[in-house]
């Protein structure tokens, strides 16, 4: 029979095994979703692209303004 993992250790496993540190400053990275929203040229209608942007001390300022 298979072990019962709760929610809070499979929370604590993927919070432990993401952190990730700044080559530059040594601050903590986290990721944060950027989305753009675009109107394609062929069919005038509008999308959505998004992307995960890495974020510390160092970058902070350019990439949140």
């Amino acid at each position: 029979m298979a072990k019962d993992r709760s929610f809070a250790s499979k929370v604590a496993k993927s919070a432990h095994l993401s952190v990730r540190h700044c080559p530059v400053c040594g601050d903590v990275v986290s990721m944060i979703k950027q989305v753009e929203s675009r109107q394609k040229e062929d069919t005038a209608s509008w999308g959505f692209k998004e992307k995960f942007i890495p974020v510390c001390k160092c970058n902070e300022k350019e990439v949140l303004g």
